[in-house]
């Protein structure tokens, strides 16, 4: 049965195991997503997404960026260099466990991995 709670639309589910050899959608160049529970639209305006993001080494967005949205994620393993926001962008290494709370609007990136990748948990909603 499909229990979502009436305020946020947000599904119940309880703990499982995550299969991490299947599942990945790639979203850039050494970067993919693997979505636990919900969706985002942003058109809409609705919704709400948590999902895996797993970064090859070295690999990069080299762009910054800006949603409707809340994010916040959480490094869980390996490294996420994070430029400033000022030219020249300057990173600063955040090592496993590292943790960022973003509002709408907020401008954040470029962004690499290290050497060794990164796994992060993405959570990202409207209200």
């Amino acid at each position: 049965m499909d229990q979502r709670d009436p305020r946020t639309g947000k599904e119940h589910r309880e703990f499982f195991n995550i299969d991490l050899s299947s599942g990945w959608e790639t979203i850039a160049p050494g970067i993919e997503a693997k979505t636990l529970a919900g969706s985002l639209d942003e058109a809409a305006g609705k919704g709400h997404l948590n999902r895996l993001a797993r970064w090859a080494p070295n690999a990069e967005i080299d762009a910054v960026r800006a949603h409707a949205f809340y994010e916040e994620v959480v490094v869980l393993r390996g490294t996420l260099l994070v430029a400033s926001q000022e030219p020249p962008h300057r990173f600063e290494a955040f090592h496993a466990p590292a943790f960022a709370c973003r509002p709408p609007h907020a401008k954040h990136g470029p962004f690499k991995a290290g050497p060794e990748g990164c796994l992060l948990l993405e959570t990202s909603f409207f209200y």
